[in-house]
């Protein structure tokens, strides 16, 4: 990228330093450990929190506010805590944000076609307060005088959560690109030699954890009749998306999130359970084992939990067979 004198605004790092969530951002000196623990910056190697420092030190006002980087930033805070200034990037971040919003360089159109912002459809919305009570973030409310739901840009997190609940169908949320880029590296499944045809719904935070080894998976023995599909959250995972993994074909179903009392959604974890418990009523009264389905919560610290999950749902599979719904 070439630098010209006339891009640069020196103020733009006291704009930033003015805001709460930037008022460290002159502590820092460049030693780089938040990019080192960057999951994010792991899959999207233009998102840099070293060099979104260094842009913002510089006075990179409008190439940094006009670019999509600051959505990529998923506010996991792992970076918080390796900064030997406190810093705190992923608050940095939220000012970036906010700065962005404020001084028109996004908006509401442009977040929702980043896949950054959940968006009502207001000819479908009937106003029942559903999406109201499940965000754990309070971004909808009701607007006054039109009896709709609006949720607000800079409070949603693009979770998925309220698009799973809403009973009509009126929330819409695509698919961001850092959940694009997890989601395009695809483990082959064996299907034959007997082994069980398995989808598994992943929390991206929780693949964040093997961030670095998802191309290798196989090689340090995740079971490769596993299909995974990561989602931004597993609360966003509904009743008929896991219904529906069962009727195209799948032997199992299992859905991996973050332990319930660390999910970065507050609750995601939780109601994904609450779900695949749900689904298990239904398999029941199918006359199916309801153990064909499960919830794993899974530690965001580096370990091999991600891999031991798919093979105690593998193990468990095998010894059940093939599901009776095969070829209805």
């Amino acid at each position: 990228m070439t630098i010209y004198r006339e891009d640069l605004e020196p103020r733009f790092k006291f704009e930033v330093a003015e805001l709460p969530e930037g008022q460290n951002v002159k502590e820092c000196f460049a030693c780089g450990s938040c990019t080192g623990v960057c999951p994010v910056s792991q899959i999207i190697p233009e998102f840099d929190p070293r060099k979104i420092l260094h842009m913002i030190s510089l006075g990179l006002k409008k190439h940094l506010l006009s670019s999509d980087l600051p959505w990529y930033c998923t506010g996991c805070s792992t970076c918080k805590f390796v900064c030997p200034q406190d810093v705190r990037f992923n608050d940095v971040i939220k000012a970036l944000k906010l700065l962005a919003l404020q001084d028109g360089y996004v908006d509401a159109d442009t977040l929702s076609e980043m896949g950054k912002l959940a968006v009502v459809d207001e000819m479908r919305c009937v106003g029942c307060l559903t999406c109201v009570r499940s965000c754990p973030f309070f971004a909808p409310s009701i607007e006054m005088g039109k009896g709709v739901a609006y949720i607000e840009p800079l409070k949603c997190v693009a979770c998925g959560i309220c698009v799973a609940e809403c009973p009509v169908k009126a929330i819409e949320l695509k698919i961001s690109e850092d959940v694009r880029r997890f989601s395009s590296f695809d483990l082959l499944r064996k299907e034959e030699m007997g082994e069980p045809n398995i989808v598994a719904f992943c929390c991206h935070y929780t693949a964040y954890a093997c961030s670095q080894d998802l191309q290798n998976l196989p090689k340090l023995g995740f079971p490769e009749n596993v299909r995974v599909e990561i989602v931004p959250c597993s609360g966003s995972i509904s009743i008929s998306r896991l219904l529906n993994a069962f009727e195209e074909g799948a032997d199992g179903v299992y859905v991996a999130g973050c332990l319930d009392d660390t999910c970065h959604n507050v609750k995601g974890s939780r109601i994904a359970s609450n779900r695949v418990n749900y689904v298990r009523n239904i398999l029941s009264q199918l006359n199916l084992d309801s153990s064909r389905i499960e919830m794993y919560m899974i530690s965001r610290e580096p370990n091999r939990g991600f891999i031991d999950v798919a093979k105690d749902m593998t193990e468990r599979i095998k010894i059940l067979g093939p599901s009776p719904l095969k070829g209805k």
